[in-house]
């Protein structure tokens, strides 16, 4: 029923108000509810947790904002009290607040700084790192792997729609679904001739008999159709790279919210999966029968006559045969399901193959803790790949999807890689009574992994083989740095950042530190005379020519004079202004 005239009139009034209007476009109603907090422990040791309360969040959790100049002079954010002007937070160059609690008990607002995102964020920006899928077997310092892009056709997949992007199962519950539709089509399609048969003879025979007899026949069971030969599986595409599922994560449930999912979700759905566990069995069993039939085939292939026409007629009523399924054996196939769920409920066919595609939910993948036997539940731990991501795989961080790009300077021109970036060592591979395998970087905000580990022990080059960083340098003032290019990122399931370094040294430092000098290569371990002048040529200046030839001939007043000139002139070429040595006539 469509709205009044006097109720759209009002609807449209309220819309347009001024005080819509005012909450529409006001910061305090615009700002969002702050993330759950999440936690910056991490494991050190045999079941012992590592903890800060000064540690950097991984992710922010509030939204930062932001005053233009003159509202930052009286203090005006936008919120419901004006800010004091005096705090340490705001007298800085460019503020940025992020507000935990608008009204206290206290009646004042809380807030704090948000320039540790936001920097971080910015300098992010700089880098200029591509965005990579997140895989946890994936090593940090293996850099023979090519990880996809968060972009890539078979990672940033979503949508349900296009059966090329669902997994094996899912694309099987898919044919399930055609095959159930084709199938009642049948049935539908065979009662309807089948009943104007009958109505037919009903009207011929004039018997009663007959005509009770005809109405009392049942109905012959049409063919079932097989909904296996209809899957082609993409292998481009798999369940593990889908970061959005329309299910929750099953294990990362709690006991309220599970049983809300059972009893808001599921209780509407239970006859729609009924039919669907029905026309697995179904499919199972027929499929099964087929298969034995073959092996038979194979051990005596006189079954089938030679006679195509024969063949097929025989194939016919096999397939009739198949197709006929008894009550029991649905039943007990059914049970025997059931009881595999019961023993191993998370690799199990039926859940593998049935209630993860008809329920949409995330995949769940295990694998066996360290030290933990083979059949103890207890060790089973879920796979980083399959626990569904909190975010998109990129973030929003960056949009590139590789470092195939050229870097552009203004003097130099195109350069084959980009300009290095310096990181601080924070913590070498030695430290304390502990030894780790690699040393930490900070690079931008972010605490990252040296591309060297302790076990690169072949290389000569101390610092290629990463041994430069194996004790704290107490020499260097502020901590030793090291020049370090950005290979990729990629974002954990639970929202924290990792980035992919490889150190640089070539001629990429030097333009990165700006020492530009067009100086002429020398050659290592070469002892040249320094009056040995024949390789350079004449220079056109007889003079000096001439006596370039006199002091090949072994002239010895010729030879002091041009010592004495080559010693001046590698201080005359690192002033400023090179002047040209007065050339004496020679007698």
């Amino acid at each position: 029923m469509p709205p009044r005239p006097a109720r759209r009139i009002f609807e449209q009034r309220l819309k347009s108000s001024p005080t819509s209007n005012l909450l529409r476009n006001s910061r305090l109603f615009s700002l969002p509810n702050p993330l759950p907090t999440p936690p910056v422990a991490e494991a050190s040791g045999a079941d012992a947790l590592r903890a800060s309360n000064t540690a950097t969040l991984p992710y922010p959790t509030h939204q930062a904002i932001v005053t233009t100049p003159s509202s930052l002079a009286r203090g005006d954010w936008g919120l419901k009290r004006p800010l004091p002007s005096r705090s340490r937070l705001v007298q800085t160059s460019k503020p940025v607040l992020k507000v935990h609690q608008l009204d206290t008990i206290e009646q004042i607002t809380d807030f704090d700084s948000a320039a540790d995102h936001v920097r971080t964020r910015e300098k992010w920006a700089e880098m200029h790192a591509p965005m990579v899928r997140y895989k946890s077997n994936t090593s940090a310092v293996d850099s023979s792997i090519r990880p996809k892009s968060a972009f890539d056709t078979s990672s940033d997949v979503t949508a349900y729609d296009d059966p090329a992007t669902l997994d094996e199962a899912g694309q099987r519950l898919v044919a399930l679904k055609e095959n159930i539709e084709e199938n009642a089509r049948e049935v539908a399609l065979k009662q309807t001739i089948e009943g104007i048969a009958r109505q037919e003879l009903m009207r011929v025979e004039s018997s009663k008999e007959i005509r009770e007899g005809i109405i009392n026949e049942g109905l012959e069971q049409p063919k079932w159709i097989p909904s296996s030969a209809k899957v082609q599986v993409d292998k481009e595409y798999n369940r593990t790279s889908r970061w959005r599922h329309e299910g929750p994560w099953l294990p990362g449930m709690g006991a309220d919210a599970f049983m809300d999912f059972l009893t808001n979700q599921l209780a509407g759905r239970k006859k729609d999966f009924n039919e669907y566990l029905v026309a697995y069995v179904k499919n199972e069993i027929y499929t099964g029968r087929r298969a034995l039939f073959e092996e038979r085939r194979k051990k005596d292939p006189e079954i089938l006559p030679l006679d195509p026409d024969e063949a097929n007629e025989i194939m016919k009523t096999n397939e009739a045969e198949w197709s006929i399924f008894t009550p029991e054996e649905i039943t007990a196939r059914i049970k025997q399901l059931r009881a595999e769920c019961a023993e191993s409920p998370i690799t199990s066919t039926l859940v593998k193959n049935l209630i993860i595609p008809f329920l949409r939910l995330p995949p769940m993948v295990t694998n066996y803790s360290d030290f933990r036997s083979h059949g103890d539940v207890q060790g089973l731990k879920f796979t980083d790949n399959c626990i569904p991501s909190s975010t998109h795989p990129s973030a929003g961080l960056g949009y590139l999807r590789t470092k195939s790009y050229l870097g552009n300077h203004p003097i130099l021109g195109p350069q084959e890689h980009p300009a290095p970036i310096a990181a601080r060592v924070l913590q070498p591979r030695v430290h304390g009574l502990a030894r780790d395998r690699t040393a930490k970087l900070g690079i931008g905000g972010f605490v990252v992994d040296d591309e060297h580990s302790s076990i690169d022990t072949s290389m000569s080059n101390p610092q290629q083989a990463g041994r430069d960083v194996q004790t704290i340098d107490i020499d260097t003032p502020g901590g030793k740095k090291i020049q370090v290019e950005p290979r990729y990122a990629s974002i954990t399931p639970d929202g924290r950042v990792h980035v992919s370094v490889h150190r640089r040294s070539g001629g990429e430092v030097s333009v990165a530190k700006g020492w530009l000098e067009d100086l002429p290569p020398v050659r290592e371990n070469e002892v040249v005379e320094p009056l040995d002048l024949s390789a350079f040529g004449k220079s056109g200046v007889k003079e000096l020519d001439d006596a370039t030839a006199a002091a090949a001939n072994g002239d010895p007043k010729v030879e002091d004079q041009l010592r004495q000139f080559m010693s001046v002139m590698p201080e005359a070429l690192k002033s400023e202004a090179v002047k040209a040595p007065e050339v004496k006539e020679l007698p």
